[in-house]
C-alpha cells in the first residue's frame, strides 16, 4: 500500500479516435492534487490536452502560422474559487482580460447592435493561446502527464482496495489510490460505437454513475476558422453574437486577442448532470468524473466540476 498511497491518476480521452479530452476540469484537479501533496499521473491518447481549451495551428504555402481558438473563445467569472485560481494565473501570465468591443450582428436588418465596451463582465483569454493554462497546469510539480497514452481498462482490485490501469495494448500502466476521469465516454455505449471496443470503466463496478453518464444530450457545434490578409475594418467590433440566424452563434477576431501574433470544433453538453454535487463521486472506490457536463456547458463550468474533484479526492487521506 505505501507504494501508491496518495496516487491519483487523472484519465482523458481513452482512444485516438475521439478528440483531446483532458479537459480544462482534468487539468484543475491534477494542479489542486499536487499541491495537496497528491501524486498525480495524467493518461491522454492525443498529443497535448484539449478539451473545451482547443487551439489549431496550421501553416500557409507561403510559411506563415496561422494560430486559431477553435474551442472557447473566451471564458467570464462568476464563481469565488474560480476568483482565486484565475488571479492567480494572471499574475503568472497565463491569462489575460480580453478588453475589446463587443456586440450582435443582426442576420435580418443586417446591422450591429449594442457595441459597446466590456462592461461588467470581464472576458479572459489564455496567453498565447486558450490551451496555454491546461498546458502550464500539466506541467505543475507533482503532476506527471503522459500524452499519446491511451487507457484501455480501468480494473477494481477489491481485494487491494486500488485501482489498475491498463493501456491500450493491455500494458500495465501502474496501480492508483484515485481516479479521475475528464471524459463523459469513459462508460459510455458511444465509445463502443467508435472504437469496436468496450468502455474502459465497467459500467457495472459504478452503476449509480452509468445511469447518470450514458446519453448525456449534446449541442454540436462546428467552428470554421479564417484568415484574412487584411484586417476587416468593416466590422466595428472584434467579437459578435449572430442574432436571428440558425447556422451562426457567434465570431470572434482572434489576433485581436493579447499575447496574440497579428501575423498569424467542439460540442457543448445540453444538460448538467451534477449541478449541485459539481462533479460525479463514488467514495468507496474514490472514483470522480468531472467536466463542463456536470455542472454548466463553459470554462467556468469546467473549473468548478474539477476543483470539486479534487476536494473530494483531497478528502480522502
Amino acid at each position: 500500500m505505501n507504494s501508491v498511497a496518495n496516487k491519483v491518476a487523472v484519465v482523458g480521452s481513452g482512444s485516438e479516435h475521439f478528440e483531446p479530452t483532458l479537459s480544462f476540469s482534468g487539468a484543475v484537479c491534477a494542479s489542486i492534487l499536487a499541491r495537496n501533496g497528491v501524486s498525480v499521473t495524467i493518461f491522454e491518447s492525443a498529443r497535448g490536452p484539449g478539451g473545451r481549451m482547443s487551439q489549431r495551428r496550421e501553416v500557409t504555402e507561403e510559411g506563415r502560422e496561422l494560430v486559431f481558438d477553435h474551442g472557447a473563445p473566451y471564458f467570464s467569472v462568476s464563481n469565488a474559487e474560480v476568483w482565486d485560481l484565475v488571479r492567480e494565473w494572471e499574475s503568472r501570465g497565463l491569462v489575460a482580460e480580453w478588453d475589446e468591443n463587443f456586440g450582435a450582428f443582426d442576420c435580418i436588418s443586417h446591422k450591429f447592435l449594442g457595441i459597446q465596451q466590456e462592461g461588467l463582465t470581464k472576458k479572459y483569454v489564455g496567453v498565447p493561446g486558450m490551451n496555454a493554462i491546461c498546458r502550464a497546469l500539466c506541467q505543475e510539480t507533482g503532476v506527471e502527464s503522459k500524452f499519446g497514452v491511451g487507457v484501455g481498462r480501468l480494473e477494481w482490485l477489491e481485494d487491494e482496495n486500488l485501482w489498475s490501469l491498463m493501456g491500450l495494448d493491455g500494458q500495465n500502466l501502474g496501480q492508483f489510490q484515485g481516479v479521475v476521469a475528464s471524459d463523459k465516454n469513459i462508460v459510455s455505449p458511444r465509445f463502443t460505437n467508435v472504437t469496436g471496443r468496450a468502455p474502459p470503466l465497467d459500467m457495472n463496478l459504478v452503476p449509480g454513475m452509468a445511469v447518470k453518464l450514458q446519453d448525456i444530450p449534446v449541442i454540436p457545434c462546428f467552428a470554421l476558422m479564417i484568415a484574412f490578409a487584411e484586417p476587416l475594418s468593416a466590422i466595428p467590433t472584434k467579437g459578435f453574437r449572430v442574432v436571428n440566424s440558425e447556422v451562426l452563434s457567434w465570431a470572434a477576431c482572434d489576433s485581436s486577442k493579447p499575447g496574440r501574433s497579428a501575423t498569424r470544433g467542439s460540442a457543448f453538453p445540453g444538460t448538467s448532470i451534477a449541478r449541485e454535487e459539481k462533479c460525479l463521486w463514488e467514495k468507496n472506490k474514490r472514483l470522480a468524473i468531472c467536466g463542463d457536463f456536470c455542472v454548466s456547458p463553459n470554462i467556468e463550468g469546467a473549473i468548478v466540476s474539477g476543483i470539486a474533484a479534487a476536494s473530494k479526492l483531497s478528502s480522502c487521506w
